[in-house]
């Protein structure tokens, strides 16, 4: 191999390594012949088409730069127009050759991911959120015509749950919006995981008890197992997973916890619905709903298992899924053991 050649395959490693830990969205060509691709991180709101066509409109891009036989480790800048949720979008890219191979940069991925996610928020939420509201005005105009005061503290009772509802759909919002801007802040709270478990689990047992649902406890831990976590995060990613085994689950729920060299396991199991094999690696996307639709009854914005698995990664812990249709589903979530204390609950 001659000096020349040494000296490309150099410069297209740094390229590739500088790529990679700048986190940029981008597309290599050689001979129109796609090499690498790296896709958004946070890709799961991104229209169905959007790869596919991206790839199209960059190859035909190529396809012209050919023509003008472009310098090597000469820098141009091109915009692409494509039309997505009706409305075009620009997208500017860096484009740059090395030897045989086009390098094609999203400038401006940071503008297109928000609009992508902008679009598919507005989408849920014009569903999700008109819901309750259309509740709580339907009660309130009755309030207001009716002189029915027997009837006064239901219909009271009817829209402050609403309202809650409201409420919780905000909050799962803001923390959808902390995550994708990377401005979450995770604390180390120290608290017994066995006594968050009963918590959650006591504020749970009147809804399982009203379904005749039979909840099996198997906590193999100590009062004084402390974990070092989010306290707030964590107690909503379990609540989450027994919210689902609750919603979807048919007569019996498994709880586990238990600890090894390594960590802390907590285990939620049912045997209700199940998910199809085939859809069973998207439940961790943003605003995905599969599993409503099996329940149409079962409301919600599809971002709790979004929220659930952004929490464990941030703990550097692990979630696992496994489900049988029509026989159930196994939830496993690991939390490693961290050194550093700081304030303690429990």
């Amino acid at each position: 191999m001659d000096k020349k050649q040494v000296d490309i395959n150099y410069n297209i490693t740094l390229i590739s390594d500088f790529l990679k830990n700048i986190n940029k969205f981008y597309l290599v060509v050689n001979n129109n012949e796609l090499k690498y691709f790296n896709n958004f991180v946070n890709s799961s709101f991104l229209p169905t088409n959007f790869n596919d066509r991206i790839i199209s409109a960059v190859k035909n891009l190529y396809t012209e730069l050919i023509k003008i036989d472009l310098e090597e480790l000469y820098f141009i800048n091109k915009k692409i127009r494509l039309e997505f949720y009706n409305k075009e979008l620009d997208f500017e890219f860096l484009i740059f050759r090395i030897s045989n191979e086009y390098y094609f940069i999203l400038i401006n991925d940071s503008f297109i991911r928000d609009e992508f996610f902008r679009n598919s928020i507005l989408n849920t939420l014009s569903h999700e959120l008109k819901t309750p509201l259309t509740i709580i005005k339907g009660y309130v105009q009755y309030l207001l015509k009716s002189k029915d005061t027997e009837n006064l503290y239901n219909t009271l009772e009817t829209i402050l749950s609403n309202t809650y509802r409201l409420e919780e759909l905000i909050g799962e919002l803001i923390e959808v919006s902390k995550f994708i801007s990377d401005n979450v802040l995770i604390k180390d709270d120290v608290f017994s995981l066995k006594k968050l478990i009963e918590f959650v689990i006591s504020k749970f047992k009147p809804k399982i008890t009203n379904k005749n649902i039979k909840l099996i406890l198997e906590l193999e831990l100590n009062d004084d197992d402390e974990i070092i976590a989010d306290f707030e995060k964590i107690r909503y990613a379990f609540q989450e997973i027994l919210e689902n085994a609750y919603k979807y689950g048919k007569d019996k729920i498994i709880v586990k916890a238990y600890k090894d060299k390594k960590g802390f396991y907590i285990q939620v199991k049912d045997n209700g619905l199940g998910i199809k094999k085939e859809i069973i690696n998207d439940i961790f996307y943003l605003f995905n709903r599969t599993n409503n639709e099996l329940n149409r009854n079962v409301y919600g914005l599809g971002v709790g298992l979004f929220l659930v698995k952004k929490i464990i990664d941030s703990h550097k812990g692990k979630i696992i899924i496994k489900s049988k249709e029509n026989r159930g589903t196994n939830v496993i979530i690991f939390i490693p053991f961290k050194l550093k204390k700081s304030n303690s609950k429990f």
